[in-house]
C-alpha cells in the first residue's frame, strides 16, 4: 500500500514521534540521548529545522518542530540514521534500531501547539519517571524552566507565547508555567487524549482555534452544522478527550439530574444519547469504540447517536439546550483559556 504523502511544506509545524523497534529502548543511556539531540542540531543549523519543545523518554521521543523549508523528512531521516549508526556502533550490534518512518502530525492552530508543548511536557510525569516536567533532565520543560537553553531551541514562539498570556514584561519560569504549565482544576487527561486522539486522525480541517474561547452561541451553530452533517463517514478532527466529556456529563447529572428527550413513541433518557452523541461529535470517536465506551452493540450506539444529531437539530428543544452547556464544558475543560 502506498504510504501517505507527509504534509510537509515551508514554514509548517509538526509534532513529530518515533520508537525503537520491537518496543525495546530507543536510548539506554544518558550519551545517547545526547547525542541523538547533537544531531537533531546538527539539522538545525543547516537550517532544516527548528524544534521548539522535546522530550527524550526511554522507548520513543516526542518533538514539536517547524520547518522553515519544508525539508522536515530529510531532516528527521538524516538525524535519525546518524543515531541509529550511532547506537548501533557503540553495541556492536546490527539491524534496525527504528520501528518505521517516524511519524509527524500537522499543527497548524496557536491552541493545538500550545496544547502539544503541555502534552510533551507531561510525558515523562505521566510515565512516572518524575514528579514534576522540570525535573525531566532531557525535556524542554527543563531548558525553559531552569536553563540554560541550547543553543539550537527555538524559543521565539514559546516566549512569545508565554509573555503574552502572563502579561509579563519578561520572561521567567513563571510566565511558562502561565502559559503551558499545569493549572489548578484542569483536566490533563484530557488534555492528553485529545493530542492522542488527534495523531490517529486523517483528517486536516481543525475547529479548534475557532471553539475555543468561543461564545455559547458560536458553540450551538458549530454543534447544529456538525449534526446536520453527520453521516457517520468523516468524523473530523476531535476537540475534546473522552475524560472531559464524561466528566462534564456527570457534574450536570449531579446538580440538574436526569432529562427526557421523546422521540416517536418512545422516551429516551437524555444522558443515554449524549454520551455517545458527544463522544462522537467532540472526540470523533469510531462507533464501535464509543459501543464499547457506552456499554452498548454498535447498532444501539448508531441509533442513539443519529436521535442525539436529530434532537440537536431542534434548535428550542430541551435536549439541544443542556448538550450545548455540556459540551462547552468539555471544551473549556480540555483546552483553558
Amino acid at each position: 500500500m502506498a504510504r501517505r504523502p507527509r504534509a510537509d511544506s515551508p514554514g509548517s509545524w509538526h509534532h513529530v514521534i518515533n520508537r525503537a523497534i520491537a518496543k525495546r529502548p530507543y536510548f539506554e543511556a544518558r550519551a545517547d540521548k545526547r547525542y541523538f539531540l547533537a544531531r537533531l542540531a546538527s539539522e538545525v543549523r543547516k537550517g532544516r529545522l527548528e524544534v521548539h519543545a522535546f522530550c527524550l523518554m526511554t522507548t520513543h521521543f516526542h518533538l514539536l518542530v517547524r520547518s522553515p523549508t519544508g525539508e522536515l523528512s530529510e531532516a528527521m531521516r538524516l538525524a535519525q540514521c546518524a543515531y541509529s549508526r550511532y547506537f548501533n556502533r557503540r553495541r556492536r550490534r546490527d539491524g534496525p534500531l527504528i520501528r518505521a518512518r517516524f511519524f509527524s502530525k500537522r499543527v497548524d492552530t496557536e491552541s493545538y501547539r500550545r496544547a502539544v508543548v503541555r502534552y510533551i511536557d507531561s510525558n515523562a510525569v505521566r510515565a512516572g519517571l518524575v514528579e514534576n516536567a522540570v525535573d525531566h533532565e532531557f525535556g524542554s520543560a527543563r531548558s525553559y524552566l531552569l536553563g540554560p537553553r541550547p543553543r539550537w531551541l527555538a524559543s521565539d514562539w514559546v516566549e512569545s507565547r508565554a509573555l503574552e498570556l502572563s502579561g509579563s514584561a519578561e520572561f521567567t519560569a513563571s510566565s511558562y508555567l502561565t502559559a503551558f504549565g499545569p493549572h489548578h482544576g484542569e483536566d490533563l487527561e484530557s488534555l492528553c487524549k485529545l493530542v492522542e486522539l488527534r495523531m490517529k486522525s486523517t483528517c486536516e480541517f481543525d475547529p479548534l482555534e475557532d471553539l475555543v474561547g468561543a461564545t455559547p452561541r458560536q458553540i450551538r451553530q458549530w454543534m447544529i452544522r456538525k449534526a446536520r452533517l453527520a453521516d457517520g463517514m468523516e468524523i473530523g478532527l476531535p476537540v475534546s478527550g473522552p475524560p472531559a466529556v464524561h466528566r462534564a456529563l456527570e457534574r450536570y447529572m449531579d446538580v440538574h439530574g436526569e432529562w427526557f428527550v421523546d422521540s416517536d413513541s418512545r422516551t429516551w433518557r437524555g444522558s443515554h444519547l449524549a454520551r455517545p452523541g458527544l463522544l462522537r461529535d467532540l472526540c470523533c470517536l469510531p462507533l464501535a469504540q464509543i459501543a464499547r465506551i457506552c456499554g452498548l452493540s454498535v447498532w444501539t450506539a448508531t441509533t442513539r447517536i443519529k436521535l442525539h444529531h436529530v434532537s440537536i437539530a431542534d434548535n428550542d428543544g430541551e435536549y439541544a439546550a443542556t448538550v450545548f452547556g455540556i459540551a462547552r464544558e468539555a471544551l473549556a475543560a480540555t483546552i483553558p483559556g
